[in-house]
């Protein structure tokens, strides 16, 4: 990986598979973003969270997508599917891996 970022959406438990719907209709475009090398997405069934884990050639690729995603309103799409609302998303910039340790 170039560049990790894991991005957590935990689900309300009645929103789940809207939430997974959402994703699903949201993510090819996320692949097709300039710099993204892969999402990977993953379900944490004991609290109902989504991970994502997306690999970029840099962070400020990852950084750029992050605006267009708020720019073109996919933060008020997750509001009501999110426990806690957008703002219980995690984003957790990792960013390229250390190889001398």
């Amino acid at each position: 990986m170039k560049n990790l970022v894991i991005v957590s959406f935990p689900a309300k438990v009645e929103t789940l598979d809207q939430l997974k719907e959402l994703l699903e209709a949201a993510l090819p475009d996320t692949r097709s973003f300039d710099g993204c090398i892969s999402v990977r997405t993953f379900i944490e069934e004991s609290s109902n969270t989504i991970h994502l884990i997306e690999d970029w050639e840099t962070l400020e690729h990852q950084a750029n997508y992050l605006s267009w995603r708020i720019e073109t309103g996919l933060l008020d799409l997750l509001e009501p599917l999110l426990l806690g609302g957008a703002s219980s998303l995690k984003a957790t910039i990792c960013g390229p891996e250390l190889t001398d340790i």
